[in-house]
């Protein structure tokens, strides 16, 4: 069925972490990935498939539930989080070992896919980062426009010079529209010496925005989505489709690389 779903389909009561607002369940594929949405219509995208490593299935899941978000009407907002120790591990090493000739198709179905469409997305997008992020799960939450923390446990990291990899076009493009003007060293720190971020550091150097105790973090991305909904409809004429288009504005090199490159892109080209 092209991965859209009927918005009538599946309305239950859920909970959603620590707050008491009632939710409906708008997406559940059955293997870890579902979505629900709150009375003042904010969206919580969750991740419960252990390391959250990205697959086809994961990316297809993601998409189908970005599929409900992009339909649906304001207002609304969009947090993304995950349970465990993982927001996501990365991609799916153990996957692309056994399928050598699938790992561009992978890396160029989760840019176009996910994080071209939430770098770009028409409403607010929050990261809530319950452990580690690491290389493409650290690019989900970059592709978010704001990212809190949990406290004491977690890193986020770019694996890449562990592993050996370059880190491809459109991640790369990436990373410089987040981050490349948050702190004076974060780049060569962050790619070229492959550092382990913990909350503080991220918090410090501006890789996130906001930091707090595991038990609070869905609740505070909560409260950030209520606060910026709020001021959303304070204002003259808030355009849903303005504010998409001065996204893809400010992030216009990441969003190319992520929607016209490929996985073997040239590092020097200019998309």
């Amino acid at each position: 069925n092209n991965g859209r779903h009927n918005l009538s389909k599946d309305d239950m009561t859920t909970s959603t972490g620590p707050t008491t607002t009632s939710t409906n369940t708008l997406f559940d594929n059955g293997t870890g990935i579902s979505l629900t949405r709150n009375e003042n219509g904010i969206f919580l995208l969750l991740m419960n498939k252990g390391p959250n490593v990205v697959n086809p299935p994961l990316v297809q899941a993601l998409s189908s539930a970005l599929d409900i978000v992009e339909q649906t009407s304001h207002p609304k907002a969009l947090i993304i989080t995950a349970l465990g120790k993982f927001f996501s591990n990365g991609l799916d090493l153990e996957y692309m070992s056994s399928n050598g000739n699938l790992i561009a198709p992978l890396i160029e179905s989760f840019w176009k896919q996910v994080l071209a469409r939430v770098l770009v997305m028409d409403c607010t997008t929050i990261a809530a980062i319950n452990g580690h992020a690491f290389g493409a799960g650290l690019f989900l939450a970059l592709s978010c426009d704001y990212r809190i923390m949990r406290t004491h446990r977690g890193y986020l990291n770019f694996p890449e010079l562990n592993l050996g990899m370059r880190l491809s076009k459109g991640f790369s493009e990436l990373i410089k529209a987040k981050l490349q003007s948050s702190h004076l060293l974060l780049l060569r720190e962050s790619v070229l010496m492959g550092k382990r971020y913990g909350s503080t550091d991220a918090l410090r150097v501006g890789m996130i925005d906001q930091e707090c105790q595991m038990e609070e973090l869905v609740q505070e991305a909560t409260n950030m989505a209520t606060q910026l909904l709020t001021l959303f409809s304070n204002l003259n004429n808030f355009d849903p489709e303005s504010f998409r288009i001065m996204k893809i504005e400010l992030y216009t090199d990441a969003y190319r690389a992520l929607t016209l490159g490929s996985a073997n892109t040239p590092p020097e080209c200019r998309l």
